[in-house]
């Protein structure tokens, strides 16, 4: 959005292992949403790591089912009111990236000639990148004012820890929502087959 973007900030980084379940130090922060220990699906770690890149290809890193992981890797599922993820100064976490997604959306409508306004955040998640940054990928809602109903929108953000932020995108979310109860219920019941299928290629 108007930035010189090393190449890196561009592409989705893969995931990679950094510890394994059981191993991590007892300093570690560890994710908000996580397997509990010992529920299915029982994987191995390489299983998770095929898993969560699979998913990381196919959302670009927005939609990541961490309650299916018990190892950790360098994505995690952000916690807007947890203070202590992140160094932030005087902003709390969810202020900063309040502000953050705000500043991504106003690209957004310079881009695009609209007038959407943030509304919600709807969730996030972020990976410590290579050099002193974090790259957000946050889903939120957007509502424009001629429009009854809101938007769900997509931003990704890299937040550098001495630099200015860099937008690397702000879009609509592709894709059509679940508008009722019998969609639903189909999206929900795809998991415990998921879950079985899983299994049976770990037997």
């Amino acid at each position: 959005m108007g930035h010189d973007l090393p190449d890196w900030t561009l592409a989705d980084e893969p995931a990679y292992l950094t510890y394994e379940d059981g191993f991590e130090p007892h300093e570690m922060y560890l994710p908000f949403i996580r397997r509990g220990e010992g529920k299915p699906p029982h994987l191995t770690s390489e299983d998770e790591e095929r898993l969560i890149n699979e998913q990381i290809r196919k959302s670009q890193g927005f939609d990541i089912e961490f309650e299916i992981f018990r190892c950790m890797f360098n994505y995690q599922p952000l916690n807007f009111d947890d203070n202590n993820q992140f160094f932030t100064g005087e902003e709390t976490t969810r202020q900063l990236l309040e502000r953050l997604t705000r500043e991504s959306l106003e690209g957004f409508n310079k881009q695009k000639g609209t007038k959407y306004q943030f509304v919600k955040f709807l969730k996030g998640n972020f990976n410590e990148a290579m050099c002193p940054a974090i790259m957000f990928y946050i889903t939120f809602q957007g509502k424009d004012p001629s429009d009854d109903e809101p938007k769900d929108f997509q931003a990704k953000i890299c937040y550098f820890y001495h630099e200015l932020p860099k937008y690397i995108y702000c879009e609509l979310k592709p894709g059509k929502k679940v508008h009722s109860i019998e969609t639903a219920e189909k999206e929900a019941a795809k998991k415990p087959r998921l879950t079985e299928e899983l299994e049976q290629t770990n037997a």
